[in-house]
């Protein structure tokens, strides 16, 4: 009897148990972007700036972050879809609004133009509007330069392929993220000298984002951590570890 009435207070406790166990371990969905992340880099002390500062975010949370690397369009979609999820580094945009939980504004990268030495258009992004251009899958690059007037933009599945376009002459010039870009013409058996780069041309606001299942509860941490990270100098720290342009 009393082992009966043992098990039935078991099962009764079990929801509130449930109720009271930790959330489910977070998996970070992100591509290949060096600097921001860095897939041959994962397990070490450099996993890129972003997955870096990520990581911080959740250790001081308790919420420990397990890093998944994904071609970019995919990790954008599986982060709207797979439960206890984060992506980054992804633009906020009207699309995207309801699909993601905006947990926190990490980051403010500097846009660019990048093509062959000596290419001189690029010190007017404006004489590039009939150009070649290439940018990569999954962001919304492509709609951004087709609405300010550019007439010729292709895509591709990862930066360094995008460079690699620009350095065989399939696209004049490739646009995004400076710092990705930087860092694709000057690793992979690519020379930076043998590169381009037009000035700012427009500045975008990079954000951590999560599945819809995490609460808006759990994105106010997010935020308040992060700004204790920006006062501790941390965050500023970690950005400098990988020579970021942004801030």
């Amino acid at each position: 009897m009393r082992l009966t009435r043992h098990i039935a207070w078991l099962i009764g406790a079990l929801p509130a148990m449930a109720l009271a166990a930790d959330p489910a371990p977070l998996k970070l969905m992100v591509g290949d972007m060096p600097p921001y992340a860095i897939a041959a880099a994962a397990t070490t002390t450099a996993p890129g700036s972003l997955v870096e500062i990520t990581q911080e975010l959740g250790r001081r949370m308790g919420s420990p972050v397990e890093v998944q690397f994904y071609p970019w369009s995919r990790a954008v979609a599986m982060a709207s879809l797979a439960p206890r999820t984060l992506v980054l580094p992804i633009t906020r945009t009207e699309e995207r609004e309801h699909k993601y939980r905006w947990l926190v504004k990490i980051y403010k990268q500097r846009l660019i133009f990048v093509g062959q030495h000596g290419n001189r258009k690029l010190a007017d992004p404006a004489l590039l509007t009939r150009s070649r251009l290439t940018v990569l899958r999954g962001t919304p690059y492509k709609q951004l330069l087709l609405d300010a007037g550019y007439t010729d933009v292709a895509e591709c599945a990862t930066i360094k392929e995008c460079v690699r376009m620009v350095k065989t002459g399939i696209a004049d010039a490739s646009f995004g993220a400076e710092d990705t870009h930087r860092t694709a013409a000057s690793t992979g058996g690519n020379k930076a000298a043998d590169f381009d780069y037009s000035p700012p041309f427009r500045h975008g606001e990079v954000w951590l984002a999560g599945s819809l299942d995490i609460s808006e509860d759990e994105a106010r941490k997010w935020r308040t951590t992060l700004d204790t990270m920006r006062t501790d100098g941390s965050f500023a720290r970690i950005l400098h570890k990988y020579n970021a342009t942004g801030n």
